[in-house]
């Protein structure tokens, strides 16, 4: 009986064999090229954080990068871009040699310490002109805000001497503020926009407020945890807002009359920063600034309104929406000053301000 079981089991495996041979006639393996036309594109999870404490639109980001990613993985078979919202503590504190380090980041300026672990990429020839060489190409700004002075409506007379409030995540832009002429004073209440809360001006009620000059802060200023949260209390003549803060001063309850004022150049400290890190291979890398690409491009820039930023390229997101439009003519029209990226560089702005309220330095030993 074990001779005939044998028998039969050689009589199978045989069976199989040839089953295999006519199969791979049939069906034969892919030819040395069609592989290499396979696994030339990355294929596979790409991760990416981001930390949105400062950006133009806190929550509004993440939920736009979402919509952009899957588009993006429809368009490239394979590649999955993970999303991991984290601190900026996480962020400015994560090893890049950790076993899961992430291939791409999205930050804001002086969240990181310092350019390492960054990978240097070429400058994508659709931003626009004020941020072709931002941070020597460590990193690139997909989304931008602005910022505006909130004039309490008795400080008469020019801003020189009076008592300024500085919020503490706008420093750096903060210093060009003082140096800035300022433009169009607008009343509270003409028309604000229906999201953003930013105010809108008709150019016939136009009014300058003040000669281009520098401005000198009084000795009662100073820098504050949340300037708008003091100046809604009764502190300050007026204060320093990036226009998120704005809209939560429009419609706080227990908001005093104020007017808006909008500088000559927009101060782009609410910038959400694009980085690739140093951890991955070349075919990753290439995937990842593929990814920025579709982020720059004019169909995402234009989508970034639902996130209710700005396009920091030519795109004109909001046409044909009055409100937005307007707003935007304005941003587009003036100089933009990008803050510094990175901590190091940003790090003494605190000092400097400091200096400038006290009168120990003058501004224009400070900025160009």
């Amino acid at each position: 009986m074990a001779f005939k079981y044998r028998i039969l089991l050689l009589g199978v495996v045989i069976s199989i064999a040839f089953l295999a041979i006519n199969t791979l006639d049939v069906f034969p393996l892919p030819k040395d090229d069609v592989l290499k036309e396979k696994t030339e594109e990355f294929s596979g999870v790409l991760r990416l954080w981001i930390s949105e404490e400062n950006s133009p639109s806190q929550g509004g980001l993440a939920s736009w990068l979402t919509r952009e990613s899957e588009r993006f993985e429809k368009e490239h078979d394979g590649v999955y871009v993970q999303i991991t919202p984290v601190s900026k503590e996480t962020l400015s504190a994560f090893s890049y040699k950790a076993e899961f380090p992430p291939d791409m980041i999205v930050f804001s300026p002086g969240t990181l310490s310092d350019m390492q672990g960054l990978m240097r990429t070429e400058s994508p020839s659709l931003l626009k002109e004020d941020f072709k060489n931002y941070a020597s190409g460590y990193c690139t700004p997909i989304a931008m805000g602005a910022c505006f002075w909130a004039v309490r409506e008795s400080a008469d007379g020019p801003l020189s001497g009076k008592t300024l409030l500085f919020d503490r995540s706008h420093l750096y832009p903060g210093l060009y503020a003082l140096k800035s002429d300022l433009g169009y004073q607008k009343a509270p209440g003409m028309r604000y926009g229906v999201d953003l809360g930013l105010p809108i001006y008709n150019e016939e009620e136009s009014e300058i407020t003040e000669e281009a000059a520098e401005i000198i802060p009084g000795e009662d200023s100073r820098i504050a945890e949340n300037a708008c949260a003091s100046f809604i209390k009764g502190e300050g003549n007026a204060v320093f807002l990036s226009h998120r803060e704005l809209s939560s001063l429009i419609n706080a309850s227990a908001a005093p009359e104020f007017e808006i004022v909008m500088t000559g150049e927009i101060y782009a400290d609410l910038l959400s920063l694009f980085a690739i890190t140093d951890t991955n291979t070349a075919e990753e890398k290439r995937m990842c600034e593929k990814f920025l690409d579709h982020l720059l491009s004019e169909d995402a820039q234009k989508r970034l309104e639902s996130a209710k930023a700005f396009s920091v390229t030519e795109a004109q997101i909001y046409a044909g929406k009055t409100h937005y439009q307007e707003i935007e003519m304005f941003l587009s029209a003036m100089k933009i000053h990008p803050a510094p990226a990175f901590a190091e560089e940003a790090g003494n702005a605190e000092s400097l301000l400091e200096a400038i309220i006290r009168g120990n330095k003058p501004l224009r030993e400070i900025l160009p």
